[in-house]
């Protein structure tokens, strides 16, 4: 089929692909929260609010911790309260309550956000299925399929990823503020300590990794996309790569790809390392000024003890939490890049959403009814011209014309594969089954490769469907019946085999127009001629589109397609123009 070069739609997100330019904070959560519905919007706050409160049951429990350790060593607390513990054992049970009540609102939470981040994900996933599958069949013919795969699978989870590391960051900052109030509380000189560590650790991450990060994010994108499509091509021409002998240049190409692909993932892998192990060293750092500051305040030794376990308590949770941050913002930093893929990818699939004209239903015998159809993939260069045909129920017709003359498009436009400038469709399209010259079958069994997500059909139904495409005898012949394997793709079968195939399909779901788009082509003549008989004699309209000469016979009426268009030939005139061929040849 004749295509047109894909046309570069406006991306929304031109602007942050200009040299030297970098989408701010507000730009990036605008773009990020533009992917979800308003419902998931709203929830954020929530899986916010159930994350901050883990952090105040860590703050509870070194409260907590302090007061026990202060009941230990027989001394009692500054402030007391009727909440406040009177006894060693009370302060036991209340660290042990709040230790199990932080244990299971962490489990509850942590569920809480990875179902809704795995909801984020399948929405995107279904969001970008759907807009591939309405997109115009001209601009979806053109798009990779392995880029359409990735898209569905990789991108689009790391896409949610960052919805993931987003609300752990949000939560971890306002808990990391409220500790610090705590330490403020306690000892100002910890609190500016930490102030001055956060500080430093956000100065290295911001303008010695971030932009590193950004960079090699691209590129591994780029790099995997590359590597999936010549993985793609190479699984998919297996069998060429053996008959020629080539499988050498085709490894050495994957290979160059893998390594380019590797750098850029080990980049996007180490640099996030690079913050956390500086971050780690840096708490480590400033637990030490911690215990200097407290010990230079209070010369208590039972005060200086129990406010350690208070600082330990406080900073097992708070020390990671600065860590976490860092490590999580370079994070997202390679997830914020596939966000913006799939964002694109959407604004591409919605520009070029196909307009799906409801057809004219159609009266009495005629089955589909073409008047004054107009097509073209150019604009200004028509490949159908005023095309008229009508076509009624039983009988068969043949297409013919020159490779390219545009007879897959017209089969296209009746099967409402393509959709016609101008001019007037009739048709039943529930009526009509597209049969193409390559069938695709699923990786699945020859049952429910013929079923095809339609309704469920007796195993005598489809036999019977079998038998008039000529493959009962083979498929009863298998040891596992209609439950056989066909492979990746039917490659377990022959080609005619595969075609057969997809004429049963087109048979289980009850059309009374089949659409053979030279679907016969693999057959030899003898198996033809019989496929094609059992085909009239069950009653079902055909278009066909062959160069074969005998297929001729089975028809009731010929049409040839040229520069556009289409005209009416005699049988008895094409039944002697392809004898004098014949003869010719000869």
């Amino acid at each position: 089929m004749e295509t047109q070069p894909r046309a570069r739609s406006k991306d929304p997100l031109d602007g942050e692909r200009s040299v030297g330019w970098r989408p701010t904070i507000g730009e990036r959560l605008k773009l990020a929260l533009s992917l979800v519905g308003k419902q998931e919007r709203l929830t954020f706050p929530l899986l916010i609010a159930e994350r901050v409160i883990v952090g105040f049951c860590d703050l509870l429990l070194a409260g907590a911790m302090y007061l026990l350790f202060l009941l230990l060593q027989g001394a009692s607390p500054v402030h007391h309260g009727w909440w406040t513990p009177k006894s060693t054992l009370s302060a036991a049970f209340l660290t042990a309550t709040l230790l199990l009540l932080r244990v299971l609102l962490d489990l509850a939470s942590t569920r809480s956000v990875v179902g809704h981040i795995q909801k984020i994900y399948t929405d995107i996933l279904l969001r970008l299925t759907h807009g591939y599958n309405d997109m115009q069949w001209v601009q979806f013919a053109q798009r990779n399929r392995s880029e359409l795969l990735n898209h569905a699978m990789h991108t689009a989870r790391e896409a949610s990823n960052f919805y993931h590391l987003g609300i752990e960051i949000a939560a971890s900052s306002i808990v990391i503020a409220c500790m610090t109030m705590a330490l403020i509380y306690q000892s100002p000189s910890a609190a500016c300590g930490l102030g001055l560590t956060t500080g430093m650790l956000y100065g290295v991450h911001r303008f010695l990794i971030r932009r590193k990060l950004q960079r090699s994010a691209t590129e591994r994108e780029e790099a995997l996309r590359t590597l999936q499509r010549s993985l793609a091509d190479m699984f998919s021409s297996a069998k060429e790569l053996r008959s020629y002998g080539v499988e050498d240049f085709f490894s050495k190409r994957i290979a160059s790809q893998a390594r380019t692909a590797a750098i850029s993932h080990q980049n996007v892998a180490f640099l996030p390392q690079v913050a956390r192990i500086i971050t780690d060293q840096g708490v480590v750092l400033l637990f030490l000024c911690v215990v200097i500051a407290v010990e230079l305040r209070h010369g208590d030794v039972r005060q200086l003890l129990s406010l350690l376990m208070f600082y330990f308590v406080l900073s097992r949770r708070l020390l990671p939490l600065i860590s976490q941050i860092s490590f999580m913002a370079g994070q997202m930093e390679s997830s914020y890049k596939n966000v913006q893929i799939i964002a694109g990818e959407l604004n591409e699939c919605s520009i070029h959403r196909t307009a799906r004209p409801d057809a004219q239903r159609t009266n009495g015998d005629v089955l589909a009814e073409l008047e004054q159809v107009s097509f073209s993939f150019h604009e200004g260069v028509p490949l159908l011209r005023s095309v008229s045909l009508c076509l009624r129920r039983g009988e068969t017709v043949l297409l013919q014309g020159t490779s390219g003359s545009g007879k897959s498009s017209l089969l296209s436009i009746l099967a409402g594969v393509l959709h016609p400038d101008s001019g007037a469709i009739r048709i039943d399209r529930t009526a009509v089954a597209y049969v193409p010259q390559d069938v695709i079958l699923l990786d699945d069994s020859i049952r429910n490769n013929l079923i095809f997500g339609r309704d469920v059909r007796s195993d005598a139904e489809l036999m019977n469907a079998l038998a008039t495409a000529n493959l009962e005898e083979f498929v009863a012949a298998q040891p596992f019946g209609l439950d056989t394997e066909v492979g990746d793709n039917g490659i377990l079968f022959s080609g005619g085999q595969r075609q057969r195939l997809g004429l049963a399909r087109a048979i289980v779901g009850g059309a009374s127009l089949l659409l053979l788009d030279e679907a016969t082509s693999a057959l030899d003549e003898k198996t033809e001629s019989k496929v094609l008989a059992n085909l009239r004699a069950s009653g079902v309209a055909i278009l066909l589109v062959t160069h074969r000469a005998p297929s001729c016979d089975f028809a009731q009426r010929v049409f040839r397609l040229e520069h556009g268009c289409l005209t009416e030939e005699s049988i008895r005139a094409h039944s002697l123009f392809e004898i004098e061929t014949v003869a010719l040849a000869l």
